[in-house]
């Protein structure tokens, strides 16, 4: 997973506290492993001074926080985050192109755009979303039109194949049941490995997460429990 330690940083802060106070010793666990605590430390101290998070202290325990620099970071690199937790209007946006080969570079440009922004691919140009977009976000030429549900089949099993929700639920399940062995760990070095590899397993299903909105998602949908889990397991004291 190529990811800046900075960005998984402020994705820590955002998946664990959102715009409220974190622990530091448990945003150390976002790190990924082989990384020093002395980096760990030279990095907040960075983003500090950059305005991107704010130490706290409370109960004698340093916190950080996300400031609205850090979320506004965020929102640029990762857009799809902004579509959390967002109702579903009954409307599927469609995003067709047509570049041609010799303009290679800019279709592959605009494909990735496109799955950042949370779009799933239903052919080879033409892509869907379930959220409303304003058209300068694509960055690119392209024909962005809306369609009812209606005439594209049953919504929850056209989400399920474009965006292979099963394989995402896999992903977040496997992370589960990985956090559930972390009682049997004793040594302290080797948890703290554990639950760092665990975290970046969790970033990497979470990233390629479209975050739909509830109504196209399986009722057992199990990121919420993964993150929840996830949170929980730095806390445990074994």
């Amino acid at each position: 997973m190529n990811l800046r330690i900075s960005d998984r940083l402020l994705l820590g802060l955002y998946i664990s506290a959102e715009m409220r106070a974190f622990p530091s010793a448990k945003l150390f666990y976002w790190t990924p492993v082989g990384y020093s605590r002395k980096k760990y430390r030279e990095l907040v101290n960075r983003l500090q001074r950059l305005n991107l998070i704010q130490r706290t202290v409370l109960e004698g325990a340093v916190n950080f926080r996300l400031t609205g620099g850090g979320q506004k970071r965020l929102l640029h690199n990762f857009p799809a985050l902004a579509l959390t937790g967002k109702s579903w209007d009954g409307f599927w946006r469609v995003v067709m192109f047509d570049v041609p080969e010799a303009q290679r570079q800019e279709r592959d440009r605009l494909r990735r755009r496109l799955i950042k922004l949370g779009f799933g691919r239903l052919q080879d140009s033409t892509y869907l979303s379930a959220y409303d977009w304003d058209e300068a976000v694509f960055e690119s030429p392209a024909l962005f039109l809306e369609a009812k549900q209606k005439h594209l089949g049953d919504p929850k099993k056209l989400a399920d194949k474009i965006w292979h929700l099963d394989q995402l639920a896999d992903g977040y399940q496997q992370v589960i049941d990985r956090l559930t062995t972390r009682f049997g760990i004793k040594d302290a070095k080797k948890r703290d490995e554990f639950l760092r590899r665990t975290h970046q397993e969790f970033l990497a299903v979470f990233l390629t997460d479209p975050f739909l909105p509830p109504e196209l998602l399986p009722a057992d949908w199990p990121a919420a429990k993964c993150r929840k889990f996830l949170l929980q397991a730095g806390a445990v004291k074994e």
